[in-house]
């Protein structure tokens, strides 16, 4: 529900004791699923990306559900805030990786970023999405008045919004991707295919003068008898036919996720906009469906349609 924060309760309400329960089980359960998995597949960089994001929201939702017991204490709005904001940066940063991984498997050449420039660049952005971030929780966890406290939101803002700038030319390098991969239009020269050797002639097509690159002077009849090598090229595999049903399942899981924490990033831009006493932030409601839902969400969508297909 929607109340008033002016009273020494930073929340605006009292965090439902179960809801914020419930969320806590659920990311850990979540978390710990994304940790086994980066194990069994030994795809490492899972942990420090899909693994943190969960670990971040078990702490933030930890923090609301400390608030449910003292919400006129001011640590748990503190702490699921911080942690609420800062965790999906580091899921976003694995998605980066995952479609990184996609390019490099489907081909390069369809790319305007090599692999790893694009990495290198989404990171980047999502790393300094998250120092703005960090500076914005900063200055808002030690201001002593509500006007510095909405002047370290806004900070935090620009940090949400970097994140979903980041987030914005990732779809849009996605699609085109995906679009010249569809139509089999790289950018780059493709790769040369290696030849081998086939055998083709017959002994009776040579004797009706074809050529073939043993036939030399002083070549024996048994020579002649046997079947001629010719070196080919064979069709290269291009295109959409590189795209395998796995690989299919997880850009559907990539394009899911992002919905998610699309969604999420316009609310937490609009709500920290409207201050820390405005009628966003201080609806239990609207954080409940539009942020932890569409984290976990996202989470789970990555528990299924898992990179570890790749």
């Amino acid at each position: 529900g929607q109340h008033n924060n002016d009273d020494g309760n930073a929340f605006g309400y009292i965090p439902t004791l179960w809801i914020t329960a419930l969320f806590v089980g659920l990311f850990f359960l979540t978390t710990v699923v994304h940790t086994g998995q980066a194990l069994y597949y030994k795809i490492w960089w899972l942990i420090p990306t899909f693994a943190i994001c969960g670990l971040g929201e078990v702490l933030g939702w930890a923090g609301r559900l400390w608030g449910s017991r003292q919400p006129y204490v001011m640590d748990p709005f503190l702490m699921q805030i911080c942690c609420t904001i800062f965790s999906p940066t580091f899921l976003t940063a694995g998605m980066f990786f995952v479609f990184g991984r996609i390019i490099g498997l489907v081909g390069p050449e369809y790319s305007r970023l090599r692999p790893k420039t694009y990495a290198i660049t989404f990171i980047s952005l999502d790393v300094a999405a998250l120092v703005v971030q960090s500076v914005g929780g900063s200055q808002a966890s030690a201001a002593d008045t509500l006007e510095g406290a909405n002047r370290g939101a806004k900070v935090m803002v620009g940090g949400i919004f970097l994140q979903m700038v980041a987030i914005t030319l990732y779809v849009i390098i996605q699609v085109e991707y995906l679009i010249r991969v569809y139509k089999d239009r790289p950018i780059h020269p493709r790769p040369a295919a290696p030849a081998v050797a086939m055998a083709t002639l017959s002994p009776t097509a040579r004797g009706a003068g074809a050529q073939t690159p043993n036939t030399y002077v002083g070549e024996s009849d048994a020579d002649k008898a046997k079947p001629a090598q010719a070196t080919v090229a064979p069709a290269p595999v291009t295109g959409w036919q590189r795209v395998s049903k796995n690989i299919r399942l997880m850009l559907l899981g990539l394009v899911i996720a992002t919905v998610f924490i699309y969604i999420r990033s316009i609310y937490r831009t609009i709500e920290l906009l409207d201050g820390w006493n405005g009628p966003i932030i201080t609806n239990e409601t609207l954080f409940n469906v539009l942020d932890g839902t569409q984290i976990l969400l996202a989470m789970v969508t990555l528990n299924v349609l898992h990179p570890g297909w790749l």
